[in-house]
């Protein structure tokens, strides 16, 4: 098979909507099961483990990339399925660590503690399913590109993840997750506005 043709090959491989059963699927399905367990531990308040776990569970949104493109695996059914998993993951993760109170150290540091940080970080996984959402909506109609991550967006969600880590595990001083939640609101704020710039076409065209 000549370069060119190979080329196409991948490409039609990449924007085509399915969701196959290969190794970075399994991996992102396994960040979902990992959702549930995580979620129980919360509401038990078995904050060691949960913790661990959140870390295993956000090794696995970086480790299906990486096999995606290193099996030639690369799909957007896999890259929706990927988005979509983070936020089965997260989004429960951060209301249950907010009911358990692991965010009640940082009152006196942060106003309205810790709804900025929480309230804009949710929002972003709303917006983000949403779009997901309305993209697969559309498409049965008509195809077109889905829009891809922003520089800002690609490390918005460790940015997210991080207050959520150090809480939850009681890492280091107050100090320390108070400024990781100032730092995941600036990040969430400059990841909406790119993405308006980028990616409004989704929900107006």
């Amino acid at each position: 098979m000549s370069a060119e043709l190979k080329r196409m090959n991948n490409q039609s491989q990449e924007y085509e909507l399915r969701l196959a059963l290969n190794i970075p699927n399994i991996v992102t399905a396994m960040r979902v099961v990992l959702a549930g367990i995580i979620a129980w531990l919360l509401w038990q308040h078995l904050f060691l483990a949960a913790g661990i776990l959140i870390l295993v569970a956000a090794s696995t949104d970086w480790l299906d990339g990486f096999l995606a493109r290193r099996l030639g695996q690369s799909s957007l059914g896999g890259s929706l399925f990927d988005l979509v998993a983070d936020e089965i993951f997260f989004m429960p993760s951060l209301i249950l660590a907010i009911v358990a109170g692991v965010f009640s150290k940082t009152d006196s540091l942060m106003p309205w503690n810790p709804y900025p940080y929480a309230v804009l970080a949710l929002a972003g996984g709303v917006a983000v399913l949403a779009g997901v959402g309305t993209y697969l909506w559309k498409r049965r109609s008509r195809a077109f590109e889905f829009p891809t991550p922003t520089g800002v967006a690609k490390v918005n969600f460790t940015f997210w993840l991080a207050p959520l880590v150090v809480a939850v595990l009681g890492i280091g001083p107050v100090w320390l997750l108070a400024v990781l939640m100032y730092l995941a609101i600036i990040s969430t704020v400059l990841t909406f506005y790119s993405y308006l710039k980028k990616g409004s076409y989704v929900f107006t065209d």
